[in-house]
């Protein structure tokens, strides 16, 4: 397992392969399971259950959560610190932000700017208020948008579940504010965790265009 290896064998044990974008790249299939799950979601609005949970299926939730839970959960904060064994960050010595998490609407804001896209991995993600509308179409037997343990949870949420990160992290003095602020996905956001960029060899998604002139908004038009 690499959760206890020494490198993860999907990142791989060369630092100059890895991507300097995000902490690990999902596979790109992991994008048709999005389709899918759209098409579900469609499906049930429209009152065909039956069709929808057939769609469900082909989302491959237990292929997500398995990936995600064995490569994405400990991409960046674990394997690519390791790896580059990058000099830890002076203690940070000023105050610390008070608000620790945005509120739905400055939240939004960062979504909607950056048009609902991963600043990191550049996946679309969906607004936690789709997941919760799916989870009341099917029922909690069929989709489970959040649970307290992983494997409760369906797998789509695992990657596809609008979060937003703080670039600079709290413990380093980030502060939760737009501009500390970018979309990630779910996978990204906590393979990242509260680590600092230079520490996994990542860049600034900040440096990287928004995608605010695309039209996608999450799927919360739909609910």
């Amino acid at each position: 397992m690499c959760i206890a290896a020494k490198f993860c064998t999907e990142l791989g044990g060369d630092p100059q392969k890895w991507s300097a974008r995000c902490p690990l790249p999902p596979p790109k299939h992991f994008e048709e399971c999005l389709d899918f799950f759209i098409q579900a979601f469609t499906e049930a609005k429209k009152g065909d259950i039956a069709k929808s949970l057939e769609l469900l299926t082909q989302t491959r939730s237990n292929q997500l959560r398995e990936w995600f839970v064995e490569h994405g959960q400990m991409s960046g904060h674990e394997h690519r610190v390791k790896g580059l064994e990058m000099p830890p960050p002076p203690p940070f010595n000023g105050e610390y932000e008070k608000n620790k998490k945005p509120g739905r609407a400055l939240e939004r804001q960062v979504f909607l700017r950056d048009g609902y896209r991963c600043r990191y991995c550049q996946t679309r993600v969906l607004d936690f208020k789709v997941f919760q509308k799916m989870e009341k179409l099917v029922g909690k037997e069929n989709f489970r948008a959040s649970a307290g343990t992983n494997d409760l949870r369906h797998g789509i949420t695992f990657f596809f579940r609008a979060t937003a990160d703080h670039v600079v992290p709290l413990r380093g003095g980030g502060r939760t504010t737009i501009e500390n602020l970018v979309t990630a996905c779910w996978n990204c956001n906590i393979g990242k965790l509260d680590t600092l960029l230079y520490q996994m060899g990542i860049e600034d998604p900040i440096n990287y265009p928004t995608h605010e002139n695309l039209k996608w908004d999450g799927m919360l038009s739909d609910v």
